[in-house]
């Protein structure tokens, strides 16, 4: 599959809560996605002021620094998600990663009127379809790219951060791609949005989220072990400057969207089209 290396997954998600409404904290992320809501939106909540608003018809989401955006999740939800790779969106638009860095904004602001296009198919489309429309427009979207060695570069990086959690010596992962410091600072913020360190401090934040997730009875203690913390007080540290939050208060605020999610899976469904690729970032 072409697109392996820059697209990580399709899927679709249904949910079906009626006048339910249930608060999801959103953390700094290093992540980055394009969403089409098919039915309801959700209801965005600016953190710093509490200003709500709906979210757009389709939303492109970029690398988030810091916690800027919760959502709130009510009514009938139907949303088709595009997932990218570290280095995807780069190398399919062309846009270098800083433009997007702390965007949730409408993906036709930032990607133009093809994208109304692709909004309308998707809602007339059923489900084996979806994942088919979004790759013709991505695919059209790449052919018109030349993608050269300093993407590669970036991808091999962000693998070798992920691996271990984030503690990795830029220095050395320069070198080991012929770059100096420098050009590997500037390679890697132009192809995935942010420094190779802030990248790993945020990897390793969402790995301590989803140890949480998957097993609430962790302590905080073994999470941040297990995370690449040097200790508890670091990831403490670290969640509050970058989620405004402890974990036990970022952990507490989402715990009943959490426990919906893990008790709707008769309400989800999901279309993955491959796995990423082994060379992927």
């Amino acid at each position: 599959m072409v697109l392996r290396p820059f697209v990580e997954s399709y899927s679709l998600r249904e949910d079906r809560l009626g006048a339910t409404e249930l608060y999801n904290p959103l953390p700094a992320r290093p992540d980055c996605f394009l969403q089409f809501y098919l039915a309801d939106r959700y209801r965005v909540v600016t953190v710093g002021s509490g200003e709500v608003h709906r979210a757009p018809q389709s939303v492109l989401v970029g690398p988030h620094a810091r916690r800027r955006e919760d959502l709130i999740w009510t009514g009938h939800l139907r949303m088709f998600t595009v997932r990218f790779t570290s280095v995807g969106f780069r190398s399919i638009f062309g846009l270098p990663a800083t433009s997007i860095r702390d965007v949730a904004d409408g993906a036709e602001v930032v990607l133009g009127g093809a994208v109304r296009v692709l909004e309308d198919q998707l809602h007339q489309a059923g489900v084996g379809e979806l994942p088919v429309i979004a790759e013709q427009f991505l695919m059209k979207r790449l052919a018109e790219r030349k993608e050269g060695s300093v993407g590669l570069a970036a991808g091999a990086m962000v693998r070798a951060i992920r691996s271990q959690n984030g503690a990795v010596s830029v220095s050395r992962m320069a070198a080991g791609q012929g770059l100096s410091e420098r050009q590997a600072e500037r390679v890697f913020l132009e192809h995935v949005g942010l420094s190779p360190k802030l990248f790993g401090r945020l990897t390793r934040m969402n790995e301590a989220l989803k140890l949480r997730a998957s097993d609430e009875a962790l302590s905080w203690a073994d999470i941040a072990a297990s995370a690449g913390y040097f200790d508890q007080s670091h990831m403490v540290r670290d969640f509050r400057d970058l989620n405004g939050a402890t974990p036990a208060q970022f952990a507490e605020l989402g715990l009943r969207a959490r426990r919906y999610r893990f008790a709707a899976d008769g309400d989800v469904g999901f279309v993955l089209c491959g796995k990423p690729a082994a060379h992927a970032g």
